[in-house]
């Protein structure tokens, strides 16, 4: 009973105290996805990423969510024709500060290319990584998980 009771009050609780802000539905959209980049800045060889699946967006006040189902990537050594084709349908949460800040916290599989970050490379990471941007446009980085060097693979022995 004392159970029944405490899950009860916990219930009636968070009906009450929700904020507000999610008494407004969120706006629920997907996009199409179908694009291709031409990088011949992160290899030692150019290649063709061609970024195929969907984008399913959910906005809530300061907060997006975007998930990528079924979307995949496949990278192409230009030289040889070498193609690898991986997932990259890793969700990400993006959140806007009142001060012009952004935080973007994902989970992979995700994509990095054009020298993201400073870092020449095409890297698949599965994993957590967080990107915040300050209102002065200073950003920092963190990642944890395994990640694959694309260009090496591409490369061949």
């Amino acid at each position: 009973m004392k159970r029944l009771l405490a899950v009860s009050l916990m219930a009636l609780a968070s009906v009450v105290l929700v904020p507000s802000a999610l008494s407004t539905a969120p706006t629920i959209q997907r996009f199409p996805i179908d694009a291709t980049f031409l990088d011949e800045v992160d290899c030692a060889f150019p290649v063709q990423i061609d970024v195929v699946g969907t984008d399913l967006q959910i906005t809530s006040g300061d907060r997006v969510f975007d998930a990528f189902p079924n979307s995949r990537a496949t990278v192409t050594n230009l030289g040889t024709g070498t193609s690898i084709t991986v997932s990259i349908a890793g969700p990400g949460h993006t959140t806007f500060g009142a001060d012009g800040s952004v935080t973007l916290v994902g989970t992979g599989p995700t994509l990095f290319f054009f020298l993201f970050q400073g870092n020449p490379a095409i890297t698949l990471l599965n994993g957590r990584f967080v990107l915040t941007i300050d209102a002065q446009g200073n950003q920092t980085f963190s990642s944890h998980g395994a990640t694959r060097d694309l260009c090496a693979e591409l490369a061949g022995p």
